[in-house]
Parts: C-alpha cells; sequence; structure tokens
C-alpha cells in the first residue's frame, strides 16, 4: 500500500527570449498552405495559428480531412546574421512535421501537441531569401499517441512559429524544445526555500570558454538574490536519461520567510533571470515567472497546499471552440480562464494531452493547479516505435513545462484499456518510473475507468464515472467510491471525470433519463445530474479532485447524438462560449466564495405544458422570496448545495411572470403555458 505522499515544489514559468545578442521572431504571417506537396504550387494564403480543420471537423464529418498539407513561407535572411545560429522553433504540429529548407530535409517530428526544434544555421546563407516547407500529416497512426480518441485531431501548425537568432555560444533551446533552463527547489515551507538553477549550454564546436552565467531572483521591482558561475558541471546528469545536453552549470541558493505561490487565493510570482555573458557581454538570457510552493496528497484528508487542506474543484479543458477548433487565439484563452475563474475553480484538467504553454502562464498566473497529461488515451499496441514515442512525449511534456508553479502532477495515462487491445500495465509502469527520474519532485497519475493494477502503478489516481448518464443510476456514484476507497483504503483517490450531456436547446417538464447516444439531451437532466453528484462528492473530503466533464462542449466527429451531431454537448458552457448553461451557475452557487449567485435554474424551459411545477434557485447569499407574477410564495433557505426548492407552483395560462429576491440581489425570467 501507499503512504502519504510528501512533496516539496518549486517550479518557473518560462515563456519567452529575450537579449541584447539574441533575437527572437515570431513567423505567423506570409504564409501559404497547400493540400498534400507540390515543390512549386504557391497555394492560399493563411496566416498562424492555423488548423485545416477549422470547417469541416466540427459538425459530425466523419470524413474530416486527415492527410499532408504543405506549409510554405518565403524566409528573410539577412546578411547581418553572418556569423549567427538560426534555429527553427515550431510550437505544435498536428501530428508528423517535416522540415525542409530549399527542398533539402531538416528533421521530422512526430507528435501533435508538444514543441520541436530545429537548427538551420547549416541550411540558410545570410543576404538570400530561402524557401521554408514544413509539411504537416494527421493521417492516423498505430505508433503516434493518440491513436484514437474521443476528440478530433485538427491538423496544421495550430500554435505558431518562431525563428531564434544566436551567437555561436547560447542557452541551449534544441533539448526537447525546452528553455534549456530548469529551477528545482527543496524544503519548501513559509520560513525558506532551496533552489537549484541549471542551465544547459550549446556550442557548435563545443567550446565553453570566457563565459559567466548570472541568476537574479526579483520581487516585483527589487531584485533580491544574484549569483554567478563560470564552471561547467562534471560529468552531467541532470534529468539520469541518455538524452543530455552538451553542457551544463548548476548554481544553488536559499530564500528566507519566501512568499509563497498559494492558489487562487495569492498566486505570487517572483521573476528569475538568467544571464549569459561572454568576455563580459550579455548573449543571451532567459526571463521567467517563479512560484514557490508545497504540497501533498493523504488518502484519508484529501489534498494539502502550503500545508492547508486545498479541496481541487475544476473542469477538464479541450484545445476546441467555434470557428477556430484548436488554433487558439490568447484572448480565447484569457476569455475561457475568465470563465472557468467565474465559476469558481480552483484547478483544471488539461485533458487529453500538452497544451500551449500560454494556457499553463495563464493557470500559474491565476493560481490555477493544473494537471497535464500524455494522449495516452484508450489502447495500448506493444510495438516498439509507439512505445518509444510516449517516451518521446512524456520528455517533451516535463522538460518544456518543468517550470510551470502551476502544474503539480504529471498524467502518464487516460481509460486504457486492456480488454481493448494489448494490455497497457508495463507502460504505465514504464512511464511512471521515467517521470519521477526527469522530476522526483512531482507525483505521477492517471485517469482510470476500469478495475485494473494499474490504477496503483502511479503515485496519485482518479476516476472517470458517469454514474446517471451511461446507464446506472447518479446516487451510485457515492457508493461506488465508498467501496473502491475501501478496496485501496491507501490510494490517493479522486474524480477525474463526470457529467451528462446538456442542450440549451431541449428542455422538458418532465424529467426522465434520456438516451445519452440519442438525439435527445435536454439541459434539465442535466443540472438534475451534477446536483445529485455533487451532494455525494462534497461529502467525500477524501477525495483528492473533483473534475466536471467538461468545462465547454466541444466537437468530436463521430458522435450522432443530442441537438447538434458531431457535438459532445457535456460542457458548462456552450461551444461558442455564449451561453452559460444551468450547471454552470449551480457550481458557481458552490464553489465561487467571492461572488455572489442568485439564479433561477430551468429558465430556457419556457414553453409549459403542466399546470404545476417545481422551481429552484441557485443561491450563495442566503434565504430569497419567490414571486409568480407578482404573487409570493414564500421564502426557502438553500440547502446543502445552495438550492432553494418551492414545490407544486400554480403556472397559468399565458404569460408567467417569474421573480425571486433576496436582500441585495434578484432575478427573473418569462415562462408560458
Amino acid at each position: 500500500m501507499k503512504t502519504t505522499i510528501q512533496i516539496l515544489l518549486f517550479t518557473i514559468l518560462s515563456f519567452s527570449i529575450s537579449a541584447s545578442a539574441t533575437e527572437t521572431l515570431t513567423l505567423h504571417h506570409g504564409w501559404h498552405i497547400i493540400r498534400g506537396f507540390d515543390a512549386f504550387a504557391k497555394g492560399e494564403p493563411v496566416d498562424l495559428p492555423h488548423t485545416w480543420n477549422a470547417a469541416d471537423g466540427m459538425y459530425g464529418n466523419t470524413d474530416y480531412y486527415r492527410g499532408l498539407s504543405t506549409y510554405r513561407k518565403a524566409l528573410h535572411v539577412p546578411v547581418e546574421w553572418e556569423g549567427k545560429r538560426i534555429f527553427l522553433k515550431v510550437d505544435a504540429a498536428q501530428t508528423i512535421a517535416d522540415v525542409f529548407v530549399d527542398n533539402q530535409f531538416v528533421m521530422q517530428h512526430r507528435g501533435g501537441y508538444t514543441a520541436f526544434v530545429a537548427e538551420l544555421t547549416d541550411f540558410l546563407q545570410p543576404g538570400k531569401d530561402a524557401k521554408l516547407d514544413i509539411l504537416v500529416n494527421n493521417t492516423a497512426n498505430v505508433d503516434i499517441a493518440p491513436i484514437c480518441g474521443d476528440f478530433n485531431i485538427f491538423g496544421g501548425l495550430y500554435r505558431g512559429v518562431q525563428l531564434l537568432i544566436t551567437e555561436d555560444l547560447c542557452i541551449d533551446p534544441t533539448y526537447y524544445a525546452s528553455s534549456g533552463v530548469f529551477f528545482t527547489q527543496t524544503e519548501v515551507s513559509e520560513q525558506q526555500a532551496k533552489l537549484r538553477v541549471t542551465t544547459l549550454l550549446s556550442h557548435p564546436e563545443k567550446k565553453y570558454e570566457d563565459f559567466e552565467l548570472e541568476f537574479q531572483l526579483w520581487e516585483g521591482n527589487k531584485q533580491i538574490r544574484k549569483l554567478t558561475s563560470s564552471v561547467l558541471d562534471i560529468a552531467p546528469d541532470l534529468f539520469q536519461t541518455s538524452h543530455l545536453s552538451e553542457a551544463q552549470v548548476t548554481m544553488n541558493m536559499e530564500i528566507k520567510k519566501p512568499r509563497l505561490w498559494n492558489g487562487t487565493q495569492d498566486p505570487f510570482l517572483y521573476k528569475g533571470i538568467v544571464i549569459l555573458r561572454q568576455n563580459g557581454m550579455e548573449i543571451d538570457r532567459r526571463e521567467e515567472e517563479i512560484g514557490f510552493r508545497y504540497f501533498h496528497a493523504d488518502p484519508e484528508k484529501g489534498f494539502f497546499l502550503n500545508g492547508r487542506p486545498y479541496r481541487l474543484l475544476g473542469a477538464n479543458y479541450h484545445q476546441d471552440r467555434a470557428e477556430r477548433a484548436s488554433a487558439l487565439h490568447p484572448k480565447d484563452y484569457m476569455e475561457d480562464f475568465d470563465l472557468m475563474q467565474e465559476m469558481g475553480s480552483n484547478a483544471v484538467r488539461f485533458c487529453h494531452y500538452p497544451h500551449a504553454k500560454f494556457a499553463y502562464q495563464q493557470a500559474d498566473r491565476r493560481g490555477l493547479v493544473s494537471w497535464p497529461e500524455i494522449p495516452f488515451v484508450n489502447v495500448f499496441v506493444n510495438n516498439p516505435a509507439y512505445k518509444e514515442n510516449l517516451r518521446q512525449q512524456l520528455h517533451e511534456l516535463i522538460l518544456q513545462n518543468y517550470n510551470h508553479p502551476s502544474i503539480l502532477f504529471w498524467g502518464l495515462f487516460n481509460e486504457i484499456n486492456s480488454g481493448w487491445m494489448e494490455r497497457p500495465f508495463l507502460m504505465v509502469k514504464e512511464l511512471h518510473q521515467l517521470a519521477r527520474q526527469l522530476d522526483p519532485t512531482r507525483p505521477t497519475m492517471g485517469a482510470s475507468n476500469q478495475n485494473d493494477d494499474f490504477n496503483g502503478f502511479t503515485d496519485l489516481i482518479a476516476f472517470n464515472k458517469y454514474f446517471g448518464w451511461y446507464g446506472n443510476d447518479f446516487h451510485e456514484m457515492g457508493e461506488w467510491i465508498d467501496q473502491e476507497h475501501a478496496n485501496h483504503p491507501g490510494r490517493m483517490m479522486g474524480v477525474s471525470e463526470y457529467g451528462a450531456g446538456g442542450s440549451v436547446y431541449q428542455q422538458i417538464d418532465t424529467l426522465v433519463h434520456p438516451d445519452p447516444w440519442g438525439a435527445w439531451h435536454p439541459e434539465n437532466w442535466q443540472t438534475l445530474y451534477h446536483i445529485e453528484n455533487w451532494k455525494q462528492l462534497q461529502q467525500r473530503e477524501f477525495l483528492w479532485c473533483n473534475f466536471i466533464w467538461c468545462m465547454f462542449d466541444f466537437s468530436v466527429a463521430s458522435r450522432k447524438e443530442g441537438s447538434v451531431f458531431g457535438r459532445n454537448d457535456k460542457g458548462m458552457v456552450t461551444y461558442d462560449r455564449q451561453v452559460k448553461k444551468d450547471s454552470f451557475y449551480f457550481y458557481k452557487a458552490n464553489w465561487n466564495k467571492n461572488e455572489n449567485v442568485l439564479y433561477i435554474a430551468d429558465r430556457r424551459n419556457d414553453q409549459r405544458r403542466q399546470p404545476e411545477t417545481t422551481i429552484q434557485v441557485f443561491s450563495n447569499c442566503g434565504e430569497a422570496e419567490l414571486f409568480v407574477n407578482g404573487v409570493s410564495f414564500g421564502k426557502r433557505a438553500p440547502d446543502a448545495v445552495h438550492v432553494l426548492t418551492w414545490d407544486h407552483i400554480p403556472i397559468q395560462k399565458g404569460e408567467n411572470r417569474i421573480e425571486v429576491k433576496n436582500k441585495t440581489m434578484k432575478d427573473e425570467c418569462t415562462w408560458w403555458r
């Protein structure tokens, strides 16, 4: 049996490169896309981020294009770049990317959710323009994860591309496309934090001479600590793997009485700056935000952040929205995170693959505890190439995001099933060991819907359970949790998914369990489902996490259900982000402690057939009084899940004005019968 895991953890956020001698050029404009490959075609003009499936993959078309497309761009290479090194960084390309310069092959990357870097120095001639082709292919492939999944695989360069121009000696941008700078902490508390700063260096001829690294720690506008070093580590082995960078420099410091990164209450961030100098001149740097915190999970008491109980509440989040599909812009992320926080979330599960660094940056700055994961979804095949791809994607997930303070765990799998193809248990065990080698400061976890031995291989486990939607009765949720907890009392157990479909265009007076695979997904069944499930979940404080499936409706080409084909409609908010469903306000009343809520549920069920009805209101600000057509039906107080209920309320023929009031707020809507 596992015992309580105590993790003392500090990490940082890396988001940009800036220096007097290093340039970062975004390549968002001036691209052309060609379906397939043609060495001479001009193609259609596009800007990045871009996916070619924004139109054909959203509405139940299972034949949405999964194949090869070529992104082509003319690169201007000024003569001033003579003697410089030039790197191409692609933030993500779905699924396979082949890079060519002037028809010469540079490299291939396999995996659609992580960044990669190619050095172009030897392929470019300063003073002469070049043709850059990135051939992107999202064809289904059995040796690249995910092999399958209940979400679309949108092809394209959907996160952006940059050029990095450096001196010969630079902070290494090629080490699994990481920042080349890693911050590791030990012994974090309110009294102190120990910090190790590791920087990877690169030189084409391995000449590491006359250099100095400086690390500065800033609190607001005040520099509080500084370290310098000119000594390479002997036998560097930061991540205990065979894929080591060329050279490594390590510096250590201790900070007294750090201000902790304390979730949504106080997501305080320091700034760390690493400066590389040669012969006294600055030639490269990284600037990163730093959050100190420690946490642990307990099998009986749940989750703790900085020594205090901190139950993780949130929803699953896919990189998908109307009009854009996966090609999201910063403003899209900002809107999505605003909605998460309005609902009262203090955590987010980034399902089922690595997400953009901008998304993790938002979680850092807003104090949302983050669960990222690799796309090891549903099936396992004992194919050496597939297993190596899982290892590669885990390296990239961890090393590219090592420094984000919001990330507290590494997710290794989702709903892998021993009965579908081959048994995955040995692969899970290997991935767990690899993750702990790469980052011993964070626990691993998985999201399971199986009763299998691999549930005990990760440090934490959570379950995807849909009692009350896919068969069963929603009252069985608590019974199942208690039995699983009794069977494995030493496991840190959470709920990674629970949810029900809900179309805002479908309403009914008399609720009957709908067919989850059918065309009828009334919103008010979804509301009932979440009320009854949360009643049971909130009582079980040993659950280290509670994640709704899901925050927003999203596209799944194979689904033929609900009011819109090709849509998973279990979101708290619609696909276009225009309508917050009743369930959103239910959780807002329960989770948001900073904003008062008074909300009439079932409001879109405005065409009534029955002469009497039950009216429910969500409130986190005390009792309220109900009025129907100006007549009072008395006051009610909220129950344990902030629901106020009035039964047997008469509904007259014609228009009915429904109004609810308390001392400071009111809400109203109109129904007809």
